[in-house]
C-alpha cells in the first residue's frame, strides 16, 4: 500500500520560508564584518607593547634626547642598554622609528602611548644603531645621530608631539626591550603659521633640610659663656647642602626667567644672597601638619606661630621683603590649614602638586580667591601633570619612558605643547612648581628646552598673580577643601607626632636645667644640711679658674637662652615640609644630653675596707660656664656592706667637687655601688657610675677584743672539763 506523504500546511512554510530569509541575511551580514576585519587589520596592528609580552632579556633606559625638534636641529638620543640575561647578548641592534604624520587627540592617547599601549604604528624610522656584545648583568650607552634632513624628520608637515619608540632586537628580530617617548616638532620651516605662546611660570623654592650641629660652636657655646648674638651660628648647613647652594646659584643665574620663592632662614646662609621674587615661611614649616594637630604641642616642642609668621619672614630677610607665599607642606590644603596660613599673616597659598579641581578638564589657569574665617585668600594651584614631572615623578610606574629625567623632561614638554594645541588661541597662566629638593641638573635641562620652546612663554610670580581667577572654579575648590579637611580629621598619622614627642622632651630637659640644676647664687651658696655628711673638697674647689666668675655674665639664664634658640631653631626645621628633615629631632635632643651630661661623676676607684667604717670619695665635675648644683646618691647591693644614701655640692664653673660617703661594714664581702645624679626634685640626671667596695674584716678594734675574750673563756672552759670528767672503766 503506498502512502502520500503529508504536505506542509501553509502556515509552516511560511516560517520555514522566514527562517531561511534571516540566515541568509545573518550570511551576508558575516560576510561583511569579515571582509571590513580583513581591511581594516593592516592599519590597526597589535598593541605596541606586544611585543614586550615575551621574557625580556634586556632593559633600554633613556639617558638623553632632543625634546624639542626644529627644521635645524635633527634629532639625537643616548640610551643604556643592561643585558638581564645570564649569559652574553650579541647581534643586537636599536632602532629608533616614530610616526611623523601623526598627532596625539587627548590625553588619554598620549598617556596609552607613553604606557605601550597604544595601537600606534611607527613606520617612520629615525636611525638604527648596533649594540656591540654587552657581558651578563653589566650596561652600555649607545647613541642615535638623526641629521635635520633625514627623511622622517622632514617629513613631519605639523607642529606637536609626536610619539617615538626605543626597540631593542636581535638579529633573528626578537624583540628584546622597548621604551616609548617622545619628541616635540616646533612650527620653524612649517607652512603652518604660529599660535599665541602659552604663559608658564616656572617656580623654584628655596629651602632645605641639610642641617647639623656645628660641634666646635656647640662645644663652645656649652662651655663659653656668650653674648647672645650669635644664636643661629652652632646650626650650619652640611657640606651636601653647602654644595647644593653652589649648584642653585649657578641655576639661578642661568636661567633669569625661573622664579625663586625663598625660605629666609635658607637665604641667611648663602654667601650671595640670590635674587628672588618672593618669600615662604620659615623653614619651610609645615603648616598643613600644624593646622590638623595638637597645636599646643608645637609650643612645648618650642615652636610657636610667632616663629614661622610671614611678619618673621619678612624681618629675617632684612632688606625690603618681597611677597609672602605659604607653601604647601607633606599634607593636602585644607580649608582649616588655609585659615591657619591666613592668620599667620599669609594672603596667598601654594598648592605645588595642584588639586583634584577641573582635573578633567582643559588645561587652566590655577588660581583661585576663597574666603576664610580669617579673610580672603588667594590660592595659586600648580598645573598638576607638569609639576608632577618637573618634580621628577614619572605620570605612571608603567611609563617606560619616564623612569629617567631625560624621558621626564621629553614628556614635560611635549604634555606642555599638546595643552598649547588644546586652546590655542585661551589666554591662560600655568603654574609649574619644581621640588624643595629639586635635582639642579633636571630643573637646568627643562628651563633650557623650555627657553626654546616657541609656544611656551615664561612670566613671571607678579604676572600670575595678575592674571583674572579660573571661572567659576572657587566654589568648586571650596567643597574640595571641605571635604579634604573631613579626611584630614580621621587621619593623624605621619611621623610628625614622633617628631613632636621627641622635641618636647628634649626641650623639657633644658628647663628642668635651668630650674632644678643650674645654681641660683643665694640658695645653692651655703652647704645644706645633707652636704655636711659629705663636705666639699675645699682643694677640689681650689682648683676652680679664677678668672671664671670675671667672664661670665651675671645672668646664667641668657646662656641658657642661646641653648634654647638653637634648640628651637631646630625644630622649627625638623618640622618643615621635607620628610628628611625629621632627623633634626635627634641633633636637637643632642642638645639636651650634651647639657646634662656636662655634670658628671667622675670615675671611682675600688674601695677596700678593713674595718667597720671607712670613707667613699666621690668626684663631680662640671663642664659648664656656671655654676650646678647637685644631689648625688650611692646605693650598694649588698645589706652587710652599706653607705650613707646622700650628699649635696655645689659644683663650681668648668670645675670639679669632692663629697664623702660613710661606709659601714657588718661582714667581710664585696658590693657593687651604683653612684647618681640627682636634681633639686630628686629625678635622675647624667650617667650612672659604678664603684666597688671590698671588706676585710680585721679584728683590731673593741668587737675583736671580745671575740678574743669569749674564745679564750671557751678554751679554759673546755680545759675543766677535760680534767673533772668521770672517765669510762673501758678508758
Amino acid at each position: 500500500m503506498i502512502q502520500t506523504p503529508l504536505r506542509p500546511s501553509g502556515r509552516t512554510s511560511q516560517r520555514t520560508h522566514a527562517f531561511n530569509r534571516w540566515t541568509q541575511w545573518a550570511r551576508i551580514l558575516l560576510t561583511i564584518v569579515l571582509l571590513l576585519v580583513l581591511v581594516i587589520a593592516p592599519w590597526h596592528p597589535a598593541p605596541a607593547l606586544a611585543a614586550t609580552n615575551q621574557q625580556s632579556s634586556a632593559e633600554v633606559a633613556l639617558r638623553w634626547s632632543t625634546p624639542v625638534v626644529t627644521d635645524k636641529s635633527g634629532y639625537a638620543l643616548r640610551a643604556a642598554v643592561t643585558n638581564t640575561a645570564n649569559q652574553p647578548m650579541e647581534n643586537a641592534h636599536l632602532s629608533v622609528s616614530t610616526s611623523a604624520l601623526y598627532s596625539f587627540s587627548s590625553r588619554t592617547d598620549m598617556q596609552t602611548w607613553s604606557e605601550g599601549h597604544a595601537r600606534i604604528p611607527t613606520p617612520d624610522l629615525l636611525g638604527t644603531q648596533t649594540v656591540p656584545t654587552i657581558p651578563a648583568g653589566q650596561s652600555i650607552e649607545v647613541a642615535v645621530n638623526v641629521p635635520a634632513d633625514q627623511d622622517a624628520i622632514k617629513k613631519m608637515a605639523s607642529w606637536g608631539p609626536k610619539p617615538v619608540r626605543l626597540s631593542l632586537s636581535d638579529d633573528q628580530g626578537r624583540i628584546l626591550g622597548d621604551v616609548f617617548t617622545f619628541l616635540t616638532r616646533t612650527w620653524d620651516g612649517l607652512p603652518t603659521a604660529g599660535t599665541p605662546a602659552l604663559s608658564l611660570t616656572m617656580v623654584l623654592p628655596l629651602t632645605s633640610s641639610d642641617w647639623n650641629i656645628d660641634d666646635k660652636a656647640m662645644t663652645a657655646l656649652m662651655t663659653q659663656s656668650g653674648s647672645g648674638n650669635d644664636k643661629n651660628r652652632s646650626v650650619t648647613l652640611t657640606r651636601q647642602g653647602a654644595r647644593r647652594q653652589e649648584d642653585q646659584s649657578q641655576l639661578l643665574s642661568k636661567h633669569g626667567s625661573l622664579q625663586t620663592l625663598g625660605d629666609p632662614v635658607y637665604l641667611s646662609a648663602f654667601v650671595n644672597r640670590p635674587q628672588i621674587q618672593g618669600l615662604i615661611q620659615p623653614a619651610d614649616f609645615d603648616i598643613t601638619g600644624y593646622a590638623s594637630q595638637n597645636q599646643d604641642r608645637y609650643a612645648q616642642a618650642g615652636v610657636t606661630p610667632e616663629s614661622w609668621s610671614a611678619q618673621t619672614a619678612a624681618k629675617l630677610y632684612a632688606d625690603s621683603a618681597p611677597d609672602t607665599y605659604a607653601w604647601q607642606g607633606r599634607r593636602e590644603w585644607t580649608m582649616e590649614s588655609i585659615t591657619t596660613a591666613r592668620r599667620a599673616g599669609y594672603q596667598t597659598v601654594i598648592a605645588p602638586q595642584g588639586f583634584e579641581v577641573g582635573a578633567d578638564t582643559s588645561a587652566h589657569t590655577g588660581k583661585y580667591t576663597i574666603e576664610t574665617k580669617a579673610g580672603k585668600v588667594t590660592v595659586l594651584s600648580a598645573q598638576r601633570e607638569l609639576s608632577n614631572l618637573a618634580r621628577g615623578h614619572p605620570s605612571s610606574t608603567r611609563a617606560t619612558g619616564e623612569q629617567t629625567q631625560a624621558g621626564q623632561t621629553a614628556r614635560f614638554i611635549a604634555q606642555s605643547a599638546f595643552y598649547q594645541m588644546e586652546q590655542p588661541y585661551a589666554e591662560r597662566s600655568l603654574l609649574v612648581c619644581f621640588d624643595t629638593d629639586e635635582d639642579t641638573q633636571q630643573a637646568d635641562r627643562i628651563m633650557t628646552e623650555l627657553e626654546h620652546a616657541p609656544w611656551i612663554s615664561l612670566k613671571s610670580m607678579d604676572n600670575l598673580m595678575q592674571a583674572p581667577d579660573f571661572t567659576g572654579g572657587s566654589s568648586s575648590l571650596l567643597k574640595a577643601l571641605e571635604l579634604d579637611s573631613t579626611k584630614s580629621s580621621t587621619k593623624h598619622g605621619d611621623g610628625s607626632i614622633g617628631t613632636l614627642d621627641s622635641l618636647t622632651a628634649s626641650r623639657a630637659e633644658i628647663d628642668r636645667f635651668a630650674t632644678t640644676i643650674l645654681a641660683d647664687g643665694k640658695q645653692d651658696s651655703q652647704p645644706t644640711a645633707s652636704a655636711t655628711a659629705g663636705k666639699t673638697d675645699s682643694q677640689a674647689l681650689a682648683r676652680q679658674d679664677a678668672n671664671t666668675t670675671a667672664r661670665q655674665p651675671k645672668d646664667p639664664h641668657q646662656w641658657l637662652n642661646q641653648l634654647t634658640v638653637a634648640h628651637d631653631d631646630l625644630a622649627l626645621k625638623s618640622l618643615g615640609g621635607t620628610a628628611a628633615a625629621a632627623g633634626l629631632a635627634d641633633q636637637a635632643e643632642a642638645i639636651s644630653h650634651r647639657l646634662l651630661d656636662g655634670v658628671s661623676i667622675t670615675p671611682s676607684e675600688s674601695l677596700n675596707v678593713v674595718s667597720e667604717t671607712a670613707s667613699m670619695p666621690v668626684t663631680v665635675s662640671n663642664s659648664h660656664p656656671y655654676p650646678v648644683h647637685a644631689r648625688i646618691s650611692a646605693r650598694t647591693d649588698s645589706m652587710e656592706i652599706v653607705t650613707s644614701r646622700m650628699a649635696e655640692a655645689v659644683i663650681p664653673a668648668r670645675s670639679e667637687a669632692q663629697v664623702t660617703f660613710k661606709v659601714r661594714v657588718a661582714a667581710a664581702g664585696r658590693a657593687n655601688v651604683d653612684i647618681g645624679l640627682l636634681d633639686r626634685q630628686g629625678r635622675p640626671f647624667g650617667q650612672v657610675r659604678q664603684a666597688q667596695i671590698t671588706s676585710n674584716l680585721r679584728l683590731s678594734d673593741m668587737s675583736g677584743m671580745v671575740i678574743i675574750v669569749i674564745a679564750v673563756l671557751l678554751g679554759l672552759l673546755g680545759l675543766w672539763r677535760q680534767f673533772h670528767r668521770t672517765k669510762d672503766p673501758d678508758e
